[in-house]
């Protein structure tokens, strides 16, 4: 039996580090890149992948209208629903996560709607490696000299080898992240890989590409307008 791909995009974070701390700005993934909002990129690439057959979007209340709308603009017939986010990404995926319903073996994929420089070829990618290795996450291998200070001064030089960091999209079965939830003591989580490790479960890395970049500062929207022009 073919297994159901569920995706949910995160995008109900405030972007204080994008603003510099202005609580009164538009979060990032609100805003344009190449004349489209950005989290229109993601939302588009997950409405042509084919493997995919739904998507839930987390989001600050006050923004359902707009995604509404963006949706109906945009054609998005996969769309199954806006979930309000928590006080933190942890607990947004996991408001969206009890909206699901699913078999065990199903497939969730969790992407970053501030990773506007996605496509259905790394979609069905990530999806294929998931079918065949269950629980996958993709990111880059640290190429440069990582160091750990202390109000600026060095304390340790670490080694780069084996060290990644990590992107998304992520795709885990149904059954690993509600028992992955189900198990979990703490909400602190910066990635949903995190949640699944702490469970016990092994997950596969793949290398993603170098122009999947989160929208975390303005110089990354600048980049990424050059990347994706």
């Amino acid at each position: 039996m073919e297994r159901k791909v569920i995706a949910i995009i995160t995008a109900a974070g405030s972007g204080l580090r994008f603003s510099g701390q202005s609580k009164n700005s538009v979060p990032k993934q609100f805003l344009k890149i190449l004349n489209n909002p950005i989290i229109s990129f993601p939302l588009l690439a997950m409405q042509k992948c084919k493997a995919i057959s739904g998507i839930f979007i987390t989001s600050q209340n006050k923004y359902f209208d707009f995604l509404h709308n963006l949706a109906a603009k945009n054609k998005i017939t996969k769309l199954l629903g806006l979930v309000e986010g928590g006080a933190t990404r942890f607990e947004s995926v996991r408001n969206a996560f009890n909206q699901i319903v699913a078999a065990p073996n199903d497939l969730i994929l969790i992407h970053d709607a501030a990773r506007p420089n996605i496509n259905t070829a790394l979609l069905n990618s990530i999806i294929d490696e998931a079918k065949k290795h269950c629980e996958v996450i993709i990111g880059r291998k640290v190429l440069e000299t990582v160091k750990r200070a202390k109000k600026d001064i060095i304390t340790e030089t670490i080694s780069r080898e084996n060290l990644w960091t990590i992107q998304t999209p992520q795709v885990f079965r149904y059954k690993v992240l509600k028992n992955s939830y189900s198990k979990s003591r703490k909400n602190n989580f910066t990635d949903e890989s995190s949640l699944v490790e702490s469970a016990g479960y092994k997950v596969k890395i793949i290398e993603g590409p170098a122009g999947n970049i989160k929208v975390t500062t303005p110089e990354d929207l600048k980049a990424l307008k050059m990347i994706m022009k």
